[in-house]
């Protein structure tokens, strides 16, 4: 547990990959697959350094700074940060137990986790879905966190957290979310992207915005 946490807490304020991955000798060597062709409206998003790709809505962003991409809906209710772990935890955690601990490490967090009996639909890898309700130490705000892991044995496991307004009802962007996370392909981790100035950071929270940790 300790473990995850701190590499987590690396992922969550996109610190250099390095700090999350692991080049041990005995870790079979990585596949590309190909992505997934995004439908009309939407575009891949790809993390080199991290290694995978996803499709997103074009009206979305996605700012990527090298181990993690943060992804936001237009009206700002949904944002998802998808992110790589190679470290060990990452390599042999189960999905199911990796998605609530992620949750459970989320720093500040305050609230209730619970793992739903449901993966992925149409993930080609391992999957596991957790769910959550409370706040996090950084926005204050009732969040409703959803986290959806990917593993391949030995290799990685990616996780893709979603914050939503609790508050708002229904939840927003459901499906389209659930159609971003059927398009996530893994790829080797490539070289970091020059550095640039700043950090990947969510701008302040307004009263009905999803807020991840930054």
């Amino acid at each position: 547990m300790p473990a995850l946490r701190r590499t987590l807490v690396v992922v969550l304020l996109a610190a250099p990959l390095a700090a999350c991955g692991d080049d041990a000798p005995e870790r079979p060597s990585e596949t590309a697959d190909k992505p997934v062709a995004p439908p009309a409206g939407w575009r891949t998003v790809r993390n080199i350094p991290a290694g995978f790709t996803i499709a997103v809505p074009k009206r979305w962003t996605a700012a990527t700074k090298r181990a993690a991409t943060l992804i936001r809906s237009k009206d700002q209710l949904v944002a998802v940060t998808v992110a790589a772990d190679r470290s060990p935890a990452g390599k042999e955690s189960v999905p199911a137990k990796y998605a609530r601990e992620v949750i459970a490490s989320l720093p500040g967090f305050e609230g209730a986790v619970s793992v739903k009996d449901a993966q992925v639909a149409g993930s080609p890898y391992e999957t596991a879905i957790a769910e959550g309700t409370g706040t996090v130490k950084t926005s204050g705000v009732a969040q409703r966190i959803e986290v959806a892991a990917f593993h391949r044995p030995r290799q990685v496991t990616y996780s893709a957290v979603i914050f939503r307004n609790a508050r708002a009802r229904p939840a927003p962007g459901r499906a389209t979310v659930a159609q971003m996370l059927r398009s996530f392909r893994a790829q080797p981790p490539g070289k970091p992207a020059p550095r640039s100035r700043g950090a990947l950071r969510a701008p302040p929270c307004k009263s009905r915005k999803a807020l991840p940790p930054s």
